[in-house]
């Protein structure tokens, strides 16, 4: 159940996009653009564009999204603020497959906050909330999805996220094993640099245990899916990641 500051939020965004002429629905349609992104060439507020988006003039509404996210999950913000001045991953590069989600953008960013290098891409084509990427992308960060992907499209975005020049990813954080795939296929000799693999699908897991029988498990992999607090929270009682701070 949201907070009753979360709900008040959540009505005053919907409010708030009512009165521009948006709103939830609004934002998030595909219907309004059948051109691929990748047809179109977006810069955010900052002149950056390393990023491929379904349309970064949705920032705001995402940004607004992922803000409501942040209060439901204080682990990932208490975490922020203990370590941020640490920077415990600093010098880590991180390609991520995941969804694309308010929620995972509290992690993406959290991530970014303790030093970590992400380049980030959906694990899912239907998933992907377009206004919550267009938010990461004008904070900067290098993301590719948006919701509707066609098949070559999803690989595209899995490549982009892995290759990028002057920049080789350290750590694969995976949600279905397909970035883990790809760089197998694609890029073997990245996996000289990679120092391992987080993997929270029953799927991933399943195509590691694969590849560790065939001996093609080249790095260490930690497997997330069977981890107590994964087990326990995500798939037996709920999929809400704030019922594990509390």
């Amino acid at each position: 159940m949201r907070s009753t500051s979360s709900i008040d939020k959540l009505t005053e965004l919907y409010l708030s996009g009512s009165e521009a002429g948006a709103s939830y629905t609004d934002e998030s349609s595909d219907e309004d653009d059948n051109h691929s992104p990748r047809d179109h060439h977006q810069i955010n507020s900052s002149g950056f564009n390393d990023f491929c988006v379904r349309n970064i003039k949705q920032a705001a509404f995402g940004r607004r999204e992922i803000e409501i996210a942040e209060q439901e999950m204080s682990g990932l913000m208490t975490l922020r603020q203990r370590a941020e001045d640490d920077k415990p991953l600093k010098g880590a590069k991180i390609v991520a497959c995941t969804h694309v989600t308010a929620q995972t953008a509290v992690l993406m960013e959290t991530l970014i906050s303790l030093g970590a290098s992400v380049r980030w891409a959906a694990c899912n084509i239907y998933s992907t909330q377009n206004e919550v990427a267009s938010a990461v992308a004008e904070a900067g960060t290098p993301v590719f999805a948006w919701k509707g992907e066609t098949e070559d499209e999803f690989w595209w975005c899995i490549e982009k996220a892995v290759c990028a020049e002057g920049w080789v990813p350290t750590l694969i954080l995976d949600d279905g094993g397909d970035a883990t795939h790809h760089v197998l296929k694609k890029h073997p000799t990245l996996f000289s640099v990679i120092r391992g693999i987080v993997e929270e699908s029953v799927t991933g897991v399943h195509r590691l245990y694969q590849l560790s029988k065939m001996g093609k498990l080249l790095v260490p992999a930690m497997n997330i899916n069977d981890s107590v607090t994964k087990t326990k929270f995500d798939n037996l009682y709920l999929c809400k990641e704030s019922i594990v701070d509390a």
